[in-house]
């Protein structure tokens, strides 16, 4: 079968985080009254605001200062921001270190936020520790996120350290392409892959793909809501 990588390999999975997209006028005052009082969410929301400079000015490292501070009082997407500074967000502020990132963005992950998911098993992938790689990307796989369904089929056509399995390449890369608009190139790409395929695995394909139910946590749907999280903390 044709060996390709279909969209990336693992170093190249980061996204950004999200957090606060936009802020109403009354949302900062509020965070900070709440911040005062040492309310961790209520320091991560102020931190994205300072990394973001929506509703405050692009200060990333009073952001820093705010994820430190959120972090160390248990908030994990405070904990998965900071880790984000160590694998190369944080510019001069800090000096990059793979292994701080990983311990940061391993909270986040065991709690169950997808995209820290994703990206510890990159840093995990980076180290050559396959195995842990692939337990997470599957957990973020499950969640129905986009980069890591297509990243889960790719590792199992051709990665370095993980078996090759066509089912599994053919099955979430049809998931990754029912969910997302993709490119006809990527179509043709599966089209001819699983053309080369036995009648069994293409049966087993598609009960995977029939069942296939995705289940994001409350943690990542939280995270993707932004500003929805904050106004909710504070109302």
């Amino acid at each position: 079968m044709r060996k390709e990588i279909l969209t990336f390999a693992f170093g190249l999975m980061m996204l950004p985080s999200q957090g606060v997209a936009q802020t109403g006028s009354d949302l900062i005052p509020a965070l900070e009254q709440l911040a005062a009082k040492n309310n961790a969410e209520a320091i991560y929301h102020l931190g994205m605001a300072y990394h973001t400079g929506a509703g405050l000015p692009r200060n990333p490292a009073k952001a820093l200062e705010m994820f430190r501070q959120a972090a160390a009082q248990g908030d994990v997407l405070a904990s998965y921001k900071l880790g984000c500074f160590y694998d190369g967000q944080g510019g001069t502020l800090v000096q990059q270190d793979a292994e701080t990132a990983l311990r940061h963005k391993l909270v986040a992950a065991e709690a169950g936020y997808a995209l820290a998911q994703q990206d510890v098993a990159a840093l995990y992938a980076a180290q050559r520790d396959w195995a842990s790689a692939v337990q997470w990307l599957e957990k973020a796989m499950l969640q129905g996120w986009p980069d890591a369904l297509s990243a889960y089929a790719s590792v199992h056509n051709s990665a370095e350290g993980v078996k090759p399995n066509p089912v599994k390449t053919a099955a979430y890369f049809r998931i990754f392409l029912d969910r997302t608009e993709g490119s006809e190139r990527q179509r043709e790409w599966l089209s001819t892959f699983e053309e080369q395929m036995t009648a069994e695995q293409r049966q087993e394909v598609d009960e995977i793909v029939r069942s296939y139910r995705p289940a994001p946590t409350a943690l990542t749907i939280k995270a993707l809501s932004g500003q929805r999280a904050a106004t909710e903390l504070v109302s």
